[in-house]
């Protein structure tokens, strides 16, 4: 927190060449030695016919589940409960011995999902908070890091981004603070070849001066949250304000794309955006070719669909890429329509029609300002069991929260800051401590619930989405920067 402080008080430039070292860290890890050879694997796989992949894909999980047996104390435990062989275990069929493991008892139990067989000195730990805003933070290795960022550039291959285009992001962390009040609302990563704009500055005063350097730096591929892009590419059809270039790509992750956006930035930005869907928890991922089609990576995590009570499919998943932190059947808390249509694009694998999962409504600010996803307040929070905010009046948060054994008033301290790093004094912040937050008819928490649609307050403000039908998720393009400040 002292760090991030210190690097918000120093001079624009100094914050440049902050960005770029830890840019320089990331390219020289993330894709250092062993994620090119990651890469060329994975790339040869989408070659594969869906038989060989699910032979492949099989064969993984029979050797991790073997590896979970025996090196993790959670599934000794599990195994011998229900008397389970894990000789048995040797196809995606027979992971039905045993019950979906929630988000919640990977929270509880957290310690005994370690993996023995992993030295710590060999952790790379991350952390997510996802749709219902709890934490979770847990070792990964850097081989798994690796090959969760090779499957994620081989769907940016196939659209012919390569790792020396230039990327416009739009994220949602605060690499430009808050209190910051004129422009640049943006900072560079040269190493990374990244412009990472600030999603905490969004304006109705402000959108022209993104433009305006978009048509300065001219970055070939646009990258970010869907409701930040989709805010420039409505600020550009209604103004009359226009690109003086056209973006070669558009991609999109963290939060569901909505049709609306993504007709929005087609129309603006004259490229329709592509989608890849991915959990930190690396327990399932899906990609999106270039006939548009959404396909299973069936060699990145064993997925399963089981019936959702509110209708579609849940997405549970087997995370085999990692044997840090083994979690097998993790119910990722999303819900899928499947897609029984084959795809003339060649790719192996199952395809899904829609995923209805971890969709957001925007949170207004007192001068107009609307930030979505603002899950990241939750990060490394593991005293919240889950939160969700509501909103019926500009400038003002509900924070509704169930807390987990331990939560202090440190916590709520910390998490006011938090929400202060990334609103300043444009909101008022309220907590509400409550047993349990309710579900949608699909069993889905909403992290942010906003009741200003349609009010006299909104008719300034920039137009609120469409209902959500497509997901994409798990992006750290910016998250490790802000968390290595930090």
């Amino acid at each position: 927190m002292k760090t991030e402080a210190l690097y918000h008080r120093m001079p624009i430039s100094a914050q440049h060449a902050v960005c770029s070292l830890v840019g320089w860290r990331i390219q020289h890890t993330r894709f250092g030695s062993g994620f090119t050879q990651q890469l060329l694997a994975a790339e040869q796989r989408q070659r594969w016919s869906s038989d060989q992949m699910l032979v492949f894909r099989d064969r993984r999980l029979q050797n991790f589940v073997r590896h979970a047996a025996a090196t993790v104390p959670y599934y000794r435990e599990l195994f011998r409960e229900h008397g389970v062989n894990p000789e048995r275990i040797r196809t995606l069929d027979d992971m039905r011995v045993f019950p979906v493991l929630t988000k919640s008892v990977v929270q509880e139990r957290q310690q005994h999902f370690f993996s023995s067989a992993i030295k710590p000195r060999d952790w790379r730990m991350t952390h997510t908070s996802g749709t219902t805003g709890g934490g979770l933070r847990f070792p990964t290795t850097l081989a798994a890091m690796q090959e969760q960022w090779a499957v994620w550039w081989r769907f940016r291959r196939r659209l012919g981004i390569s790792l020396r285009t230039w990327c416009g992001y739009f994220g949602g962390r605060s690499v430009v603070p808050i209190a910051q009040t004129k422009a640049p609302y943006w900072r560079y990563n040269w190493p990374g070849r990244q412009i990472l704009f600030s999603g905490y500055h969004l304006a109705p005063d402000t959108l022209g001066q993104y433009v305006e350097e978009l048509n300065r730096s001219q970055p070939a591929w646009l990258h970010g949250y869907p409701s930040i892009l989709s805010l420039l590419a409505e600020h550009l059809l209604s103004t009359g304000q226009s690109l003086k270039y056209q973006p070669k790509f558009i991609t999109t992750g963290s939060e569901n794309l909505q049709a609306r956006q993504s007709a929005a930035m087609e129309r603006a930005f004259g490229v329709r955006p592509a989608n890849n869907y991915g959990l930190t928890e690396a327990a399932a991922n899906v990609s999106e070719c270039t006939h548009g089609r959404l396909h299973v990576d069936e060699d990145f995590a064993a997925v399963e669909f089981l019936p959702n009570n509110g209708g579609g499919w849940r997405v549970v998943g087997t995370n085999f890429t990692n044997p840090a932190f083994p979690l097998l059947r993790y119910d990722v808390g999303d819900v899928v329509e499947l897609d029984e249509r084959s795809c003339d694009c060649g790719l192996p694998g199952r395809t899904i029609s829609a995923i209805d999962g971890r969709s957001e409504d925007y949170v207004v600010l007192r001068n107009g300002a609307r930030i979505g996803r603002m899950d990241h307040v939750f990060k490394d929070m593991t005293a919240v069991r889950e939160a969700q905010i509501f909103q019926n009046r500009p400038g003002v948060l509900m924070v509704r929260v169930v807390k987990n054994p331990g939560f202090s008033e440190l916590d709520e301290r910390h998490l006011r800051q938090e929400f202060f790093q990334r609103l300043g004094d444009q909101a008022d912040v309220q907590f509400d401590y409550v047993p349990k937050i309710a579900r949608t008819q699909q069993g889905k928490l909403r992290f942010v619930v906003s009741g200003l649609r349609d009010t006299p307050e909104m008719a300034n403000s920039v137009p609120p989405a469409a209902p959500s039908d497509v997901t994409a998720d798990a992006d750290w393009e910016s998250r490790e920067l802000t968390a290595a400040i930090a």
